[in-house]
């Protein structure tokens, strides 16, 4: 019976468990790294696209004021040196979010569907900013609407 061949043989592989066990937590250090590597930049990928959303909710807040208010548009028409009306606050309850539009008189023109003149277009634009100024963020929309009018005839 001889055994020391099986023994001789045992005794090169001492070291091997060790340098296994060392490329495995090795491994598996450098996938936590980058799970939370990962992790950290859908973090910042989610508050970006939620402060984008803020913003232009905001935004869009003050064009829907700035087309209701009437004053706006008449300011803007009555300035003639550049056609805009001022620049008004609109209330966001969002603490941290602020919105302003500003009107634009573009010029006047003839109704869609309308060439017999019984009516006129007044053509604008609306520049409307959200911004969150903490987060460095701010949406910019321009939307353009029409207002018609009928103009009442001038025959006898």
């Amino acid at each position: 019976m001889r055994m020391p061949e099986k023994n001789a043989a045992y005794g090169r592989e001492r070291g091997m468990v060790l340098v296994v066990c060392l490329l495995v937590i090795l491994m598996v250090t450098l996938i936590a790294a980058t799970a939370t590597r990962t992790s950290t930049f859908e973090e910042k990928m989610a508050a970006n696209a939620q402060t984008y959303n803020r913003t232009f909710q905001a935004a869009e807040s003050a064009v829907e004021v700035a087309i209701n208010n009437d004053n706006l548009m008449f300011e803007a028409i009555d300035d003639v040196s550049t056609a805009t009306s001022s620049q008004q606050s609109v209330p966001i309850g969002d603490s941290g979010v602020t919105a302003s539009a500003q009107i634009e008189f573009k010029g006047e023109g003839i109704a869609p569907g309308n060439s017999i003149g019984s009516a006129s277009t007044y053509m604008y634009e609306i520049h409307a900013i959200g911004s969150m100024d903490s987060m460095n963020a701010t949406t910019e929309i321009r939307q353009g609407f029409y207002r018609v009018s009928f103009v009442g005839s001038s025959d006898g």
